[in-house]
């Protein structure tokens, strides 16, 4: 027989070299050869504590001598990094009620010549001219296409001006204003006793709801002179002057030249919700500006933001961004996102020297309409649409006012790890627990306990803590500002002062209390210089430093471990194996070990043979109970052939340590950092016949 030892991690690749080799040598030889071979696969790693037992193998024993334990337990932890602004932001939308037309002027002249064309034959002579009354001068054309093509108004003013050039003083004037394409009247008033030689009268016309077209006829309804009175120079080429001005149009529907200008022009603070805290500074950890703007009119637009107050690598933010029209018919959408991770936001307001307040950034927020030229036709349903959103702002730290914020849990729960792991009656000696009150938010603290409940939840007792010290409330300063600086307010808890041996002897694995934390109690007394990091909290801790009396050999830790020996292959060809267990210990003494395999249900299907018995010995330890060297040993449990059945059906290991021996005087400290690391392989023999 020839035996091969191949040491390999991977049973598939294992088992295909046999089958490999195998079929080699059967090619070789025609009689009957068997083949015995050794391979080692890990099963599982593990690393015990007090805390790591698997409960559902736990049970209770005796116990009767000392060691001291020390144990820290967060009962509650309340993390004021929730402080955050509420999304908020501007909406802003106009469509072209909020667009404005150039302000515009025009002038025109009737001459006198036209007034009367026999002043034209006269022209340059003096003559004594009578007094006129005319009607229904010849219209004189107006070009109004610098204006616009076409605009029905929703507010505007025309506003005219008669000046008179003539020799001799005018009565009265009459003037009227059409649009050329269908003699619809766009405005008509009277002007009267205007001097000769450079007199003027102006009037202002409301054209709310009129249409005006680019072709206009103005028309001298009506003209009455005052006669000379004697000679005068005819001039026949002066007259009476028409200046139309324009002015504030803003059009319902226009097609038209839009000028260059500002829809949206902000320049001033945006407060945000804060959640009741009054905030100078904020340091961003996360969130973002959000930018949208929607536009079905055709001209483009530029955007600029800038928050004065929001500086980042000695620069404050400033955007520009460019907005396209949609190119045609359609809406031409634009978003942006600016992320806010590392800006220092000055929450003072705009002008802080001025009017310092809080929970307010200063931002210039304007939308300028750029003008091409182009006529284009806008109506009411044509707009522009904004959204400005300050999204999830949360702080790195913010100094301030952090507002007076009162906690209560009500009845809430909280493990006691301590006790997980750990089987036997425990009695103490010199019990004593530190209620921790620790702060790291930058502000004033009291906490208020009204309930603590341990609850055994195998023997399902509860005990309730009765302790005076913790009947008043707790106050607690507010620390430096550093990152991860705390101040602590400590209550101990004896034998003296409260039923704290009882309530441990209990061995709790679950504690029940009702608490309340209140943040700054006292309210505003340090004028705006609190803080929060994004890390800060108040942390309610029960910190334990006892002996404590138990049997040593009551002492048990349990785990238990999943493993697949389907994964040998080929498994009834196994005629043997071993199971190792390296063992590495750092509790300051030693344990035994038992082994039981365990099916699919957790039921036994079979306990598995252990050498040594002795198991693992205890660390070595100094004087003070530290860690000097971990102690480490290897456990083999045997599987011969009668053993190997059981594999088929194992779906877990479980683990059973019992501390070895001790006497009552042997008094140690155990600290919840010692543990057993526990590395399982197993080594297997199987033979393959071919013939």
């Amino acid at each position: 027989m020839l035996l091969i030892l191949i040491e390999i991690m991977n049973v598939k690749k294992s088992a295909w070299c046999i089958f490999t080799l195998l079929s080699i040598l059967s090619s070789c030889k025609k009689n009957e050869t068997t083949w015995d071979v050794d391979n080692t696969i890990p099963l599982f790693k593990t690393d015990l504590t007090f805390n790591s037992v698997d409960s559902k193998y736990l049970n209770q024993s005796s116990s009767d001598s000392g060691y001291s334990l020390e144990y820290e337990n967060l009962l509650y932890s309340y993390k004021i990094n929730d402080l955050q602004s509420s999304d908020t932001g501007i909406d802003a939308s106009f469509n072209l009620k909020k667009l404005r037309l150039n302000d515009q002027i025009i002038q025109n002249k009737i001459t006198l010549g036209q007034i009367n064309p026999l002043f034209n034959i006269l022209d340059g002579q003096q003559a004594d001219l009578p007094s006129q009354d005319q009607k229904d001068l010849d219209p004189t054309d107006i070009d109004a296409s610098a204006f616009f093509e076409t605009a029905t108004l929703d507010t505007g003013y025309l506003d005219i001006t008669i000046e008179n050039e003539l020799p001799v003083d005018l009565r009265l004037v009459v003037f009227e204003l059409r649009n050329k394409s269908d003699n619809s009247l766009v405005a008509i008033d009277s002007f009267a006793n205007i001097p000769k030689k450079g007199g003027s009268s102006s009037k202002t016309i409301d054209l709310k709801g009129k249409t005006v077209t680019k072709s206009l006829v103005g028309v001298v309804k009506r003209l009455i002179t005052e006669a000379s009175g004697g000679l005068v120079l005819v001039e026949s080429k002066k007259g009476i002057n028409v200046t139309l001005g324009v002015r504030n149009l803003r059009p319902s529907y226009a097609i038209a030249a839009f000028p260059t200008q500002n829809v949206i022009d902000q320049d001033e603070g945006l407060t945000l919700y804060m959640g009741g805290a009054e905030v100078k500074y904020f340091k961003v950890a996360s969130g973002r500006l959000r930018i949208k703007v929607e536009s079905t009119i055709q001209e483009d637009m530029r955007m600029v933001l800038s928050l004065p107050g929001a500086i980042k690598d000695g620069k404050p933010f400033y955007q520009e961004m460019m907005l396209p029209g949609p190119g045609g018919q359609g809406v031409a959408v634009t978003e942006q996102v600016y992320e806010m991770q590392g800006y220092l936001l000055d929450f003072r307001g705009k002008d802080p020297d001025v009017k310092d307040t809080v929970n307010t950034f200063h931002q210039v927020l304007r939308v300028t309409l750029d003008s091409s030229g182009r006529k284009l036709a806008v109506g009411l349903k044509d707009s522009i649409r904004l959204e400005y959103r300050i999204e999830s702002l949360k702080p790195e730290y913010a100094i301030g006012y952090l507002g007076n914020t009162l906690s209560r849990t009500g009845n809430s729960k909280a493990a006691f790890e301590l006790f997980k792991g750990l089987s036997g009656d425990m009695k103490f000696k010199d019990v004593s627990i530190d209620f921790l009150l620790r702060n790291s938010i930058g502000t004033e603290g009291r906490m208020k306990l009204f309930k603590v409940d341990g609850k055994n939840t195998f023997s399902n007792q509860n005990i309730t803590l009765d302790a005076v010290p913790l009947k008043s409330d707790l106050f607690v300063d507010k620390p430096s500002f550093n990152r991860g600086d705390y101040t602590e307010t400590k209550v101990a808890l004896n034998t003296s002062n409260s039923n704290i041996k009882e309530f441990l002897e209990n061995l709790p694995q679950e504690l029940e209390y009702d608490l309340e934390t209140e943040i700054s109690p006292n309210g505003n007394i340090n004028n705006y210089t609190d803080f929060v990091f994004d890390d800060s909290k108040i942390d309610v801790i029960m910190k334990m430093k006892a002996p404590i009396s138990l049997a040593i050999d009551g002492l048990v830790l349990r785990d238990t471990q999943g493993v697949d020996f389907t994964k040998i292959g080929n498994i009834e060809r196994v005629k043997s194996g071993i199971m190792f267990i390296d063992m590495e210990n750092t509790f300051p003494f030693g344990f035994s070990l038992e082994v039981e395999a365990l099916d699919e249900n957790y039921k036994s299907v079979g306990s598995l043979d252990v050498h040594p018995t002795d198991g693992v010995a205890s660390a070595v330890i100094d004087v003070n109970g530290l860690l000097v060297n971990a102690s480490k040993s290897t456990i083999s449990i045997h599987l011969p052939k009668s053993k190997i059945s059981i594999l088929k059906n194992t779906k877990f290991v479980a683990l059973k340590l019992k501390v070895n021996g001790g006497s009552s005087s042997n008094v140690k400290k155990i600290y919840n950092t010692s543990n057993i690391k526990m590395n399982a392989r197993l080594q297997f023999e199987y033979e393959a016949k071919t013939n």
